[in-house]
């Protein structure tokens, strides 16, 4: 939710006070305060992502599903949580006044399930380490919120504002102009890869699921009774007229349906043509790092397993690894379904920097490990002591006595059933969504465009 089209001020009538929006809001609260107060409230701890984030390439592993729930329930950083319990209370009041409690809370977790899947789907855009890479936010969810608003609200008028050094700039538009706007700059940025870190196929996913979701939860009876009560309240006083139900315009069916049949392109180019991604081994990794404990995932492909390794952004992580693989304990071919134990064993390793190659030393301390049939460590934990490279500009010196003690299991998946099944989720949401947009505009608008 952070790429957004000004900050909407929203202008809807609400009847009944959204007690499950205001709830979810305080649990993401308290989740935010109690992941970050090590980091001063500013950002979320290292170990809560590695924890509870969603990592696509897990998918395949029941026992990593608790995953598509915790990730709801942790943001970045102070300014993640902010935008998105911003724009909850924002759209998400009406939704539920519509839905009630109960059926807005399943169209809000149906949806954040949903968003994660379609980032699962997606996530071949951004190269293979965007499968291990842990996504977290409420923003999937919050926009299959989003998603219902736009059918249920589409000519609604929201206030907009921008903020130009700190002058405040506000106008009013439709909801439909902002929230299609919205819709197209996620599907936009991510097959731009432009994204960044943002997992914006996760944005479209959700938004996408909450189109679905509305005509299968929403209480026809109730808005019935809700399009006519609206109907009055927008009355001149004493003027009658019969009511025009409207939906969507015919501009924003034809945005919205070019940018969903291009989502729908793109699954079916998965289904069909996508060349084999192969199998990544994936590395759970839990550690201590000078008597700090940490976790964190890495994802390789053998025999090339160095210049992954070279990528991994979390430095403790990536020294760790590098050691150990520059001795031969994470790859090696020959040690195929075997196993190793070392002790008090030295070796001196060489790092490149730029064009010069250093050498450090290391000594395993202890070591056993468990090798899979490619000759990739399955299951290793030991204790090492290595020198430490400090690069300040032009100079480099070295930090004696580095310890870690470790602990490592992988897991072999293949990337191709992982995006696949996934896609299947996302072929048959867009499509539906697709149905919904064209047949469905008029009989769940409550405010037509």
């Amino acid at each position: 939710m952070r790429y957004s089209f000004g900050f909407p001020l929203g202008n809807t009538h609400y009847r009944r006070r959204p007690k499950a929006t205001l709830g979810i809001i305080l649990v993401n609260v308290a989740i935010y305060l109690l992941t970050s107060y090590n980091n001063f409230f500013m950002q979320i701890s290292d170990y809560w992502v590695n924890a509870g984030g969603f990592v696509p390439a897990l998918l395949g592993d029941p026992t990593q599903w608790y995953r598509l729930l915790t990730s709801m329930f942790l943001h970045g950083d102070i300014f993640h949580i902010f935008f998105n319990m911003y724009f909850l209370y924002i759209f998400g009041r009406a939704v539920e006044d519509v839905l009630g409690g109960s059926r807005y809370l399943v169209l809000y977790f149906v949806s954040g399930v949903v968003a994660t899947i379609f980032h699962v789907t997606f996530s071949f855009i951004g190269g293979l380490t965007s499968y291990v890479i842990p996504a977290v936010g409420a923003s999937g969810a919050i926009s299959g919120v989003l998603g219902a608003y736009l059918m249920l609200y589409p000519g609604t008028s929201l206030t907009a504002c921008w903020i130009f050094f700190i002058f405040p700039a506000c106008f009013s538009l439709r909801a439909s102009l902002y929230l299609i706007f919205w819709f197209v700059t996620q599907v936009l940025y991510g097959y731009a890869r432009i994204s960044g870190s943002v997992a914006v196929f996760a944005h479209a996913g959700g938004f996408l699921a909450g189109i679905v979701m509305l005509p299968l939860l929403v209480d026809w009876g109730r808005l019935k009774e809700l399009r006519f009560a609206e109907y009055v309240r927008s009355l001149p006083y004493l003027f009658l007229t019969y009511p025009k139900m409207r939906g969507l315009s015919k501009a924003s069916k034809i945005v919205l349906s070019i940018v969903i049949i291009s989502i729908i392109a793109g699954s079916v180019y998965i289904l069909a043509a996508l060349p084999n991604l192969g199998n990544i081994k994936i590395m759970g990794i839990q550690y201590t790092y000078m008597g700090t404990p940490y976790r964190d995932y890495a994802a390789v492909q053998v025999p090339n397993v160095q210049s992954y390794i070279a990528d991994i952004p979390l430095d403790a992580t990536r020294i760790l690894l590098s050691r150990l693989n520059a001795i031969d304990l994470i790859y090696d071919a020959d040690k195929a379904d075997g196993n190793v134990s070392l002790s008090n064993a030295e070796y001196e390793v060489l790092i490149r920097v730029g064009n010069k190659v250093y050498s450090v030393n290391t000594a395993v301390k202890y070591f056993n490990g468990l090798y899979d049939q490619d000759g990739f460590l399955k299951h290793g934990e030991g204790g090492l002591i290595t020198q430490v490279l400090v690069i300040q500009g032009n100079s480099v010196r070295k930090i004696d006595g580095v310890e870690y003690v470790f602990a490592i299991d992988s897991q072999t998946v293949s990337l191709n059933d992982v995006s696949q099944y996934s896609n299947i989720v996302s072929l048959t949401l867009a499509t539906g969504a697709l149905i919904v947009v064209l047949s469905k505009d008029r009989d769940l608008a409550l405010v037509g465009e």
